[in-house]
This record gives C-alpha cells, sequence and structure tokens, in this order.
C-alpha cells in the first residue's frame, strides 16, 4: 500500500554554467513525498499528519524562501533535489515503511521523479 503527500514552498536557485538558468530565479516547487509499506493496525500506511511534520522539518523549514544553493550542499537541480530530499526523508520513516518515490515539480510542467524501482 501506498500513502502520498503533497506540500510547496517557494525558493531561489541558480545552476552554475547553464546559460539561462545560470542567473538567479525562483520557483514555487511542488514535492510529492510517496511512502510505501503495511498497514498498520488503524488501517494505515502512515498518518499523514505525521508524514506532513517529518516533510516540514526535513524539506519546508530548510528551504523555504531560501537561495537553495547557499543552504543545501548539492547543485540544486529537480533531480538532485529529488535524491536529496530522499536521503533526509529515508532517515525518518520507519522500517517496514519507506519512502518509495519522490516527485519534484519545478513548474507546473517539469518535474523529476526519484523512485525506489529506479534504483539511486
Amino acid at each position: 500500500m501506498q500513502a502520498t503527500k503533497i506540500v510547496r514552498f517557494d525558493a531561489a536557485h541558480f545552476l552554475p554554467s547553464h546559460t539561462k538558468c545560470g542567473r538567479m530565479h525562483g520557483h514555487t516547487y511542488t514535492v510529492e513525498v510517496t511512502v510505501t509499506g503495511p498497514l498498520n493496525d488503524r488501517g494505515m500506511v502512515i498518518d499523514f499528519h505525521t508524514l506532513g511534520k517529518i516533510i516540514q522539518e526535513e524539506i519546508i523549514d530548510k528551504c523555504d524562501h531560501q537561495v537553495l544553493n547557499e543552504v543545501l550542499p548539492i547543485i540544486p537541480t529537480a533531480e538532485n533535489l529529488a535524491v536529496y530530499f530522499v536521503q533526509r526523508l529515508r532517515e525518518r520513516i520507519e522500517s517496514p515503511h519507506f519512502v518509495s518515490s519522490v516527485r519534484v515539480w519545478e513548474t507546473p510542467d517539469s518535474y523529476a521523479t526519484w523512485g525506489f524501482y529506479h534504483g539511486e
């Protein structure tokens, strides 16, 4: 079974050596986090409130209204953000449940997805 939480945050970034995106600009990012695992005794994979709190602490509190290049140890492409978010969230989700995918929407029609079935 899977449960997905969707959140949004605003942030700026730039991509060094990129012709257009080398200049600082901003996005309203949408992040979809999917957790997979068995249902617990309350009939849930994970409580949405609990998942939302983890996402708030690991993603929103660190990234919202920030220049991502200044606060994250990565070049903040959508692909790198997805991998970074998976790494942060994995540490907080308890077995036998696991983060099975993270999708980072940079614009309404452009996103990158990290999925458990694709590997790292």
